[in-house]
């Protein structure tokens, strides 16, 4: 059975996100978190949190996905407020991505449920210490100049492309006394990742198939067309519009049958 998330999630416009994180004198603690997908693949993610005058944080490398990334951060902000030794009354976190902020308001099954679970756990522990705690989650812009975003964002990316300066996560398993015991070898690949693998094969296979149709002569109802695209098509959604050629060149029909399964 699906378990609400015991905190509030704001996703304000854009003028007001901006205001509220750059808002000053805010009661408890805030936190921003950031993940970042380099080129080569290679992820990261980071919290921050300002101690006196000082940026302090967690920066943590592994291999999966931006999103992964994005949701990992959040649960990790989590686990840093549930595990203060002090009384902190509120506590606020920021994030530049709202497809985390709504992964972690439900914890069906999906990409990225674990760190969805991993959020409700450390905000029972939080609330077991302080009941009245207030617990919020907020979208915050990226890139308009706000210091907590910004930091997080730097960090992010540095844990993606230098791993051995900042920490790996690896793949670890909970033992039947409650311990947890890491192992050296990183993390199975999550639910996003696979998927992006099944989108980059149709992308490499629609490709394939298109430049042996073009290469026929006799094939010009698939060449490019000179005059403008018809602009109903043009405006539709990305998704709608992309279903609309497939079927119209036939493809999606010829992928039907030769997709690849689960093994």
């Amino acid at each position: 059975m699906a378990s609400p998330l015991d905190a509030t999630a704001t996703i304000d416009e854009e003028t007001a996100a901006t205001l509220e994180a750059r808002r000053l004198g805010r009661p408890g603690l805030s936190i921003f978190t950031d993940g970042s997908r380099l080129e080569n693949g290679a992820t990261g993610y980071a919290a921050t949190w300002k101690k006196a005058h000082t940026w302090k944080g967690h920066k943590t490398h592994w291999g999966q996905e931006a999103f992964d990334a994005e949701c990992a951060a959040l649960a990790r902000a989590l686990q840093v407020a549930a595990t203060r030794s002090h009384t902190i009354g509120a506590v606020t976190i920021f994030t530049d991505a709202q497809a985390a902020i709504w992964r972690m308001t439900s914890d069906d099954p999906g990409p990225a449920q674990k760190y969805a679970l991993e959020a409700r756990r450390h905000i029972a522990a939080l609330r077991v210490k302080e009941p009245n705690v207030k617990i919020e989650i907020r979208w915050c812009p990226s890139h308009q100049g706000i210091a907590g975003n910004e930091f997080a964002d730097q960090w992010a990316n540095l844990a993606a492309d230098e791993p051995d300066a900042h920490g790996i996560e690896w793949f670890s398993t909970t033992n039947p006394d409650g311990s947890i015991s890491a192992r050296k070898f990183p993390l199975p690949r999550s639910l996003a990742n696979v998927k992006r693998g099944f989108s980059e094969r149709k992308r490499e296979d629609a490709n394939n198939w298109a430049k042996k149709q073009l290469a026929r002569t006799r094939n010009r109802k698939y060449r490019p067309n000179e005059k403008m695209p018809d602009q109903t098509v043009a405006k539709a959604k990305k998704r709608l519009a992309s279903r609309f050629y497939q079927m119209k060149t036939g493809h999606y029909l010829a992928w039907t049958t030769r997709r690849p399964d689960a093994t």
